[in-house]
């Protein structure tokens, strides 16, 4: 898993965000052949045509993606941050994941769109730092040192503290809510911050057409329901309230959020 996960940090380096984060898809199923070959797990008729949904929308995104990417310095990334549209979009995500955090803390409103949306907007973070860092360190490999400029520390942080962030908030939905739902959804929703954050952070979609927007918009798409196939209709694994407790950090109090959360989950 490290090894994969340095491989996909090192492709933000090379590829658009944007292309990066959608084509995850190939590790659900990899793991669905790989579960049906080592694991000796029944491959279902679902699960054949979500491995064929996400081979096929795959191929749109690799096809209509923007073909020219280029490495970022530090300077283009500092010119980057200063953009107001950058700026609106920064805004409006702390100000949503600031709501979230009151309506799950303050009001006990515990429900997995929610909780998923507060993992995807800080994953949106990690992917535009991410992507950040993985340019710079790109750069300084081949002459061009961009490791004594302050943004790229500045970036590490972000990207450190973001990713902390989304293991957090996604272990408490696991304790909550089943795998099974929680996985595939959490792909969309990061998926879709994270082209989001490729759009607006590193511009991506300028120079493509409309038809290649489209097309791109509908590869994702299909590669979403391709998710959905593969892990949906399992065997639900639910936490007991023990687990869930020790991963949510709260006592089983009568009226306690812990009793809300079990019964909203039910």
């Amino acid at each position: 898993m490290a090894g994969g996960e340095v491989g996909n940090f090192a492709a933000y380096g090379f590829a658009p965000a944007s292309l990066v984060a959608p084509i995850g898809t190939s590790a659900v199923v990899a793991n669905a052949i790989l579960a049906f070959i080592f694991l000796k797990e029944r491959i279902r008729a679902r699960d054949l045509t979500g491995i064929t949904l996400g081979v096929v929308g795959t191929f749109f995104l690799i096809k209509f993606s923007q073909k020219e990417e280029s490495m970022l310095s530090a300077d283009d990334i500092v010119d980057n941050l200063q953009r107001i549209p950058l700026i609106i979009y920064l805004i409006v995500e702390v100000l949503a994941f600031l709501f979230l955090v009151y309506l799950h803390h303050r009001r006990n409103y515990i429900r997995i769109v929610p909780s998923l949306i507060q993992v995807a907007l800080l994953g949106s973070l990690t992917v535009i730092s991410a992507k950040a860092v993985s340019s710079m360190i790109t750069l300084s490999f081949s002459g061009r040192n961009q490791l004594l400029h302050p943004v790229f520390y500045c970036m590490l942080v972000i990207m450190v503290v973001s990713i902390v962030g989304q293991v957090r908030y996604l272990n408490k939905a696991m304790a909550v809510f089943d795998a099974s739902v929680v996985m595939p959804t959490n792909f969309v929703f990061f998926t879709v911050s994270a082209i989001l954050s490729g759009i607006i952070f590193y511009g991506e979609f300028d120079g493509l057409t409309v038809l290649q927007v489209f097309m791109f918009c509908f590869g994702a798409v299909v590669s979403f329901i391709g998710v959905y196939f593969i892990t949906g209709g399992r065997t639900p694994e639910v936490a007991s309230e023990t687990e869930k407790e020790e991963i949510l950090g709260e006592k089983n109090e009568p009226g306690s959020a812990s009793e809300l959360i079990h019964i909203n989950a039910v």
